[in-house]
């Protein structure tokens, strides 16, 4: 059987698997933590960084959750992928994958008030340092 093959194959399982899970964990969120999802989605890439290692770092969260962040950061940083990167398109998407399923799990087991503390705590900071034309006023600010 040929390589190409066999990528497509492992492709194939990995959206047959993945997809089906990324879907039954966002469908469960209520709307309030599809709120507290936007306004992290609103935060710049340096407070969701710094999110990512607060939350690492923060004792209230169970140690398997707070394992996500570094775990993600060690599955995008590997060159061993289910699907390699240099396949355009496919090589990317398993990453966005996986990312997606990292946070969804994040978001559904990290304690709601928690997390909501910890954006509200980096939306303020954001917000204080003046922001960037880019990004809303609003940046992790509640809905």
């Amino acid at each position: 059987m040929s390589p190409l093959v066999l990528l497509a194959i492992a492709f194939a399982a990995t959206l047959a698997v993945l997809l089906p899970v990324a879907w039954l964990i966002w469908r469960s969120q209520d709307e309030a933590t599809r709120a507290l999802a936007g306004r992290i989605r609103r935060l710049p890439l340096g407070a969701k960084l710094r999110l990512a290692v607060r939350t690492f770092r923060d004792g209230r969260i169970a140690l398997p959750v707070r394992a996500i962040p570094p775990l993600l950061l060690l599955y995008l940083a590997m060159p061993i992928d289910i699907v390699p990167d240099f396949i355009p398109v496919l090589g990317q998407l398993d990453d966005v994958l996986i990312v997606a399923v990292g946070v969804g799990l994040l978001l559904r087991f990290t304690p709601r008030p928690v997390l909501e503390e910890l954006v509200a705590e980096l939306g303020r900071a954001y917000r204080e340092r003046g922001g960037d034309g880019d990004a809303p006023k609003d940046v992790g600010a509640p809905e």
